[in-house]
């Protein structure tokens, strides 16, 4: 049996791939300076027999044949000094998942905006076809997901791959597909120039069918697809078209769409009171926000929205995208702006930019948007502001915080 282990093994791309390695016959360990026994990632990890160390190298040990990282682990992390010192074997996270899928076929789903709906829409067809694959995504699927499972992988026993390609960290060229989708290409991590070739190049990297989203007609696919926002109609259509060119029957991709319950923390709605309707979505870039606070906007007449910023670097790129995104939508729209402090998990970084500057630069622009220093704080101005009829609607990544404050908010309204 391979023993391997995982630095940081409750982020969001490393539990799914802990949760492959173990369901695939490997020992895992794994660390992670969040681990909290009572947190549902960690309970499912365990529960799988996955072992969780501090994150101090106590973990690695000389049965260790691989530790996996991610481009997020300093370079100081203890565990990868351990591993360096014991000549273990290094693997970033892409270069397992590849290991994991060695030979088989590959569908790869990319694209700045909405590859983990589409990736969750597609293993799901695939699924409803009795296609039996494996995924491994970046969110719950909610058909998926049980008490005791997170529902963000799927380990199928055909050659069949479905996973979510990452270009943050150019990563996603590490892999060779056989079909590929990309959903769509906006500035996020790096300029439009650099990107548009990057996914060229992943294009280039695809033996077979390439599916570009912005390409689509998709208003004329008729598709029933129960979930909020226009851009979850292109998510589907994405799915739907590399299925047709695979010459699935339409008619049981169609019904399968229709089934699907969608995505953890993509425009979830948590829950209803008072008729506010809370909603928690993962949109952290320009692009995302922008399209969560559209489609809300469809549906309900007021939208109080929140934002927590993942991350300095992020803020700092995409600042004078946040102003337009925020200010276009308050112009359109009203409702509230309040926005979070930074999250930091530490870690070494430039704090060039910070929450207070983007309220600075909003407010500057005749945006009411207000800085909101902590949840208690916000807590109290959500429930001063919201009617029935509106809409609550949470944003932002990393933060375990927020999808727990967006549940919170709904069992303790205006309990204080």
């Amino acid at each position: 049996m391979q023993s391997v282990h995982f630095i940081g093994i409750g982020g969001v791309g490393m539990n799914g791939l802990a949760q492959l390695a173990a369901l695939s016959g490997y020992k895992v360990t794994g660390s992670d300076r969040a681990y909290n026994p009572d947190a549902e990632v960690f309970q499912c990890l365990e529960n799988l027999g996955v072992s969780i160390f501090d994150q101090d190298g106590s973990g690695i040990d000389k049965s260790t044949q691989q530790v996996v990282f991610s481009t997020a682990i300093e370079s100081g992390n203890p565990d990868l000094i351990k591993a360096e010192e014991q000549s273990i074997p290094l693997l970033h996270r892409s270069e397992f998942l590849k290991q994991l899928i060695g030979d088989d076929e590959l569908i790869a789903v990319a694209g700045t905006a909405g590859k983990t709906t589409t990736t969750g829409m597609l293993g799901w067809i695939f699924q409803w076809l009795e296609k039996d694959p494996s995924v491994y995504n970046g969110a719950a699927v909610a058909n998926w997901k049980t008490g005791h499972t997170l529902g963000n992988v799927r380990k199928g026993g055909s050659n069949v791959w479905i996973i979510e390609a990452d270009e943050s960290d150019k990563s996603f060229l590490n892999f060779n597909p056989t079909h590929s989708i990309i959903t769509n290409i906006s500035k996020d991590h790096y300029e439009l120039d650099e990107l548009h070739s990057m996914f060229d190049q992943f294009e280039r990297q695809t033996s077979g069918i390439t599916v570009r989203g912005d390409a689509l007609e998709f208003q004329t696919l008729e598709l029933n697809v129960p979930m909020l926002g226009k851009h979850n109609v292109g998510n589907a259509a994405c799915a739907f078209e590399l299925c047709r060119l695979l010459d699935f029957n339409t008619d049981q991709v169609r019904q399968a769409l229709a089934e699907f319950k969608g995505i953890e923390r993509r425009l979830e709605i948590v829950g209803r009171i008072d008729g506010i309707t809370v909603i928690d979505d993962y949109a952290h870039n320009p692009a995302k926000i922008e399209a969560s606070l559209a489609a809300v906007s469809e549906c309900h007449p007021t939208t109080h929205a929140f934002w927590r910023p993942h991350g300095f670097k992020p803020l700092f790129q995409g600042l004078e995208e946040f102003i337009s995104v925020f200010s276009n939508h308050w112009k359109t729209c009203g409702g509230s702006i309040f926005i979070l402090p930074v999250f930091y998990a530490g870690g070494t970084t430039t704090r060039n930019v910070s929450s207070e500057d983007l309220v600075a630069r909003l407010n500057s622009a005749g945006v009411p948007a207000r800085l909101m220093p902590d949840y208690a704080a916000l807590k109290a101005e959500l429930t001063a502001v919201a009617k029935s009829g509106d809409a609550i609607l949470g944003m932002g990544a990393r933060d375990p915080e927020l999808p727990l404050f967006s549940r919170r908010l709904v069992d303790e309204w205006k309990i204080y």
